[in-house]
């Protein structure tokens, strides 16, 4: 261990810490063992040895919920191959310097941080999280908005409506990230200036023979200010624009859904955008994007519209 205050930490707290692996460790204790004692050896020791000039009650704050976080992480697979340069990346080069100006706030922002990336599912967009995050270097009373906002950009498109409050309420992060004209972001498929609109038809499930997100033929309904996917027993929020695309589990039993009418067709002029030789059953058209399902896969494709288009 290069801190010292580290070991010191990890001896007294033997028995409480052994507790806590002990109840956290599944699946092969060996591949545990292996992973979580890197954690520590590589994330933990780099990140505690980089603040060695807090107090010590600091320290131990932050060791206790960064100790504990990596248990987390762990278990749910966070310290596998692929993941391993973004948590290396996050504890050894960029949270020394996020946390160093804020000893008091560490362990919330840290648990903060860590919550927001556990919803991403993939490393790149974890990444592309710490990227965001890296090029405004938010401070500790304007980190949960820059979450949202962060993790909107990032994937996860159900955040898209609290992030633009929030984008107004910190006009400097506009400038700061490139993002130019804060109301162009009311359009879904807006992507920022240097980016431009987002026009690509979007994908969700699968073919049957493939499987995918979807166990049955999906379903389009309409409810109050949302559109819902069925399939089979099972009915999910879709949220999605130009940063991401997700199916949040609801009830199944929603009140005042409207089917889509089963006979509605994609528009002629995007007959072109069809799944060659799949029929569409069901067009959905909202404001900003058609939503189509198809009567011989379990798919749905959704159509962007972009520009001046309503």
């Amino acid at each position: 261990m290069k801190s010292e205050w580290l070991a010191h930490y990890l001896t007294r707290q033997a028995d409480s810490l052994n507790q806590a692996y002990r109840l956290a460790r599944q699946g092969d204790p060996v591949q545990f063992a292996s992973a979580f004692g890197r954690f520590v050896q590589h994330n933990l020791d780099s990140l505690l040895t980089s603040l060695d000039q807090w107090s010590p009650s600091n320290k131990a704050a932050l060791c206790e919920t960064a100790y504990q976080c990596g248990l987390t992480l762990t278990r749910h697979g966070w310290l596998r191959a692929e993941h391993q340069p973004v948590t290396d990346r996050l504890f050894q080069q960029l949270l020394p310097t996020w946390l160093a100006p804020y000893p008091d706030a560490a362990p919330r922002l840290l648990t903060q941080l860590l919550n927001a990336l556990s919803h991403l599912p993939d490393a790149g967009q974890r990444t592309g999280l710490l990227d965001h995050w890296q090029r405004c270097l938010p401070a500790p009373d304007a980190t949960p908005d820059a979450l949202l906002m962060f993790s909107w950009m990032a994937g996860l498109p159900q955040y898209r409506d609290a992030a633009l409050h929030a984008l107004h309420r910190h006009p400097d992060w506009l400038k700061t990230l490139a993002l130019g004209d804060p109301e162009a972001f009311e359009h879904p498929w807006w992507q920022g200036s240097t980016l431009g609109w987002h026009s690509a038809p979007v994908h969700l499930g699968a073919s049957h023979w493939l499987g995918g997100d979807f166990t049955a033929r999906p379903r389009l309904l309409i409810a109050p200010g949302q559109t819902l996917v069925q399939a089979g027993q099972e009915c999910w929020h879709l949220y999605i624009d130009a940063f991401g695309q997700t199916l949040l589990p609801t009830a199944s039993h929603h009140p005042m859904l409207l089917p889509v009418p089963e006979c509605k067709r994609l528009p002629t002029a995007l007959a072109h955008l069809s799944q060659g030789i799949e029929t569409p059953r069901q067009c959905l058209e909202r404001r900003h994007e058609w939503i189509v399902s198809f009567h011989d896969s379990y798919a749905l494709r959704v159509i962007p519209k972009t520009g001046e288009q309503p």
